[in-house]
């Protein structure tokens, strides 16, 4: 510590600042990629005995499972006629007539899609693939 000094005091000169360390290009690329494989590795959860993939929210099977099974949907279906194909959705309208399938991660890099339902007076009225834009609501 410089003479004359407070020790809660920050050094005013540039010869008295401690040397930062500066991480270079390769390191800084090395340590985003670190942060962002550690974000992305928790977006998904395994069951550890079976390898498979746990569904979001409170949607009964996984996404690739709800994706073969609504090939056969048909409007005109009821509400529980679906529930028994595609079991319970992810999320849900207020009022339950919009339900949204979604896939165990959103990818990031590569687009991604999500199914949808929509319900008039308990009956599906339609149902399709929508992209998955990350802030927006389905």
């Amino acid at each position: 510590m410089a003479t004359g000094t407070r020790p809660h005091e920050r050094p005013q000169t540039r010869d008295q600042r401690p040397a930062r360390r500066r991480l270079g290009p390769a390191r800084t690329v090395a340590f985003g990629t670190v942060l962002l494989a550690a974000a992305l590795g928790g977006c998904v959860t395994q069951n550890s005995e079976t390898g498979e993939y746990v569904p979001r929210g409170k949607q009964r099977y996984e996404f690739a499972k709800v994706e073969k099974a609504a090939e056969q949907l048909r409007e005109g279906m009821s509400k529980l006629q679906v529930l028994l194909l595609l079991g319970s959705p992810a999320e849900m309208d207020d009022a339950g007539d919009t339900w949204v399938y979604l896939p165990e991660r959103y990818a990031i890099l590569i687009p991604s899609h999500a199914l949808q339902l929509e319900f008039k007076n308990d009956v599906l009225v339609s149902h399709e693939n929508r992209a998955i834009v990350l802030g927006t609501k389905f």
